[in-house]
């Protein structure tokens, strides 16, 4: 299997920074250029690459991931929206240091300038527990150990091994009226309990959970992704990203579809309390595969 990029399993990455771009009219060899010189090795911080389904094509276009696709916007019957605001290009930067995350930033913001404009800059962060600003727990139910990669990784054979289908998604959440709710209809919300972190079981999970509606099986194979998101913000603009990997972009389509009710009606009671404002897909090449696409 191809090598995947830099950093995609250095865990916990107390510090991010996610951003995501359009491109501007350039040349491609000024935008593989401005790449590469983004994508320079800094100590102390991972920056990782991902591209949308049109950037893609005019980087490589002698092969493409098999299911990349644009993310486009959803919508349930009941008013619940996850728009589309698909982006061309995305660069995750993380790492323990918030200092040498920042060297980073400033490497890939400069280099990028000349051809791209900026639709999102984020700064992410992680709490000693890992707990996001409604107070639960996140991440719980990631894979653990190889099962990560098994999750998160194209597999040896298909075209892109070694790489990740990639979501990105901003969320704000109605912070204020979910915590005037019980702490027993917040954990209803969740699925699992605030304090100490343990998921409902049998008859006790809601239906519309977000476990239940997320923990789930499309023809007895598992939807498992690697979530690397965290929570962003600062006084006025406060949520979270929501960044995960998988080896299929369909796993996330099943779970959006799980979450906005589509088959069985039943709507994620998160929904009620978070607003998504973007959504992108992306395709994360191996680092081979990456060289080779900026290769001038």
């Amino acid at each position: 299997m191809g090598t995947f990029q830099p950093g995609l399993f250095d865990e916990p990455g107390q510090h991010s920074q996610y951003l995501e771009y359009h491109l501007r009219t350039a040349s491609l060899e000024s935008l593989r250029a401005a790449l590469s010189a983004a994508v320079k090795p800094v100590e102390g911080a991972n920056i990782a690459v991902a591209f949308g389904s049109a950037c893609w094509d005019l980087l490589q276009p002698e092969w493409r991931p098999a299911q990349l696709r644009d993310f486009t916007t959803q919508s349930s019957p009941e008013g619940h929206r996850m728009p589309g605001t698909q982006t061309d290009l995305f660069v995750w930067i993380h790492g323990e240091d918030r200092g040498d995350i920042m060297q980073a930033v400033v490497q890939v913001s400069e280099a990028l300038a000349p051809v791209t404009e900026t639709a999102l800059d984020l700064c992410g962060y992680k709490t000693r527990d890992a707990r996001i600003l409604t107070g639960f727990v996140d991440g719980t139910g990631n894979p653990k150990g190889d099962k990560r990669a098994q999750a998160a990784l194209v597999p040896e054979g298909e075209a892109g091994a070694g790489g990740s289908y990639v979501i990105g998604q901003k969320w704000t959440h109605q912070l204020r009226e979910f915590l005037d709710l019980s702490v027993t209809a917040q954990e209803n919300v969740m699925g699992r309990t605030k304090e100490t972190n343990i998921e409902m079981e049998g008859a006790q999970m809601p239906p519309d959970s977000h476990v239940a509606r997320t923990d789930i099986d499309v023809d007895d194979v598992p939807m498992k992704i690697y979530r690397r998101g965290t929570p962003y913000g600062d006084a006025t603009d406060k949520g979270l990203y929501f960044m995960a990997l998988s080896c299929e972009q369909t796993r996330f389509e099943h779970l959006i579809d799980s979450m906005m009710g589509k088959g069985d009606g039943v709507i994620d009671a998160m929904m009620r309390w978070s607003d998504a404002h973007t959504g992108s897909y992306w395709f994360m090449p191996s680092q081979p595969d990456l060289e080779a696409m900026l290769a001038v």
